[in-house]
């Protein structure tokens, strides 16, 4: 072996080293979170009957990712476990079913509302001659609807055009002011100075 050769070799151990000693204190944090797991789920199998779902996914992953540092720490794989690799999936129970809560049967009303929901929505094309129809439709009832508006009352283009009135009436006020300040001005350079 060369000796670039072993070094590399002992910066890969050092390297090593240091990943295992992080795995170390992670396993150290892993190993009691499984024994609260395990006193969970047998409190849970007590009170319910059943083991819970949840409790059992997450302690096979959990196992599962104990057995990854395990297999990395003596040698046996070079793949490190998470966080480099993917967390652990859990895997197909082979023991007990998992605890099903009772579910509320929906009332009648619920359901058809649930239905109603989840039913897809068909959406039909229409053509241009079907927009202008329906266009035309909207404009008649807009129409009829102004016909049928009390005498008082004024239609949105009346109110539009006595907006647009009442600001013309404001440019020509302005412009009159404008026009004798201007004669006023011209007056005072006219006049001699005292």
């Amino acid at each position: 072996m060369t000796p670039a050769e072993k070094t590399i070799r002992r910066e890969s151990l050092f390297l090593r080293v240091l990943w295992m000693l992080l795995f170390f204190l992670v396993w150290q944090v892993a190993v009691p979170l499984l024994a609260i797991l395990i006193v969970a789920q047998f409190l849970y199998r007590l009170f319910y009957g059943a083991p819970s779902q949840h409790f059992m996914s997450f302690g096979d992953s959990l196992s599962q990712y104990l057995s990854q540092i395990g297999r990395y720490a003596v040698f046996n794989t070079d793949e490190k476990p998470w966080p480099v690799a993917d967390w652990p999936r859990a895997r197909q129970a082979n023991g007990e079913c998992a605890y099903v809560p009772n579910v509320k049967e929906p009332t009648s009303e619920e359901a058809s509302a649930a239905a109603a929901a989840t039913s897809p929505v068909v959406v039909t094309a229409m053509t241009s001659e079907e927009v202008a129809e329906e266009r035309k439709q909207i404009l008649d009832e807009e129409a009829i609807a102004e016909s049928k508006l009390p005498e008082n009352a004024q239609s949105s283009e009346s109110v539009t055009s006595q907006a647009d009135l009442a600001t013309e009436q404001q440019v020509e006020v302005t412009a009159e002011v404008l026009a004798k300040t201007k004669a006023q001005e011209n007056m005072s350079k006219d006049e001699p100075k005292i």
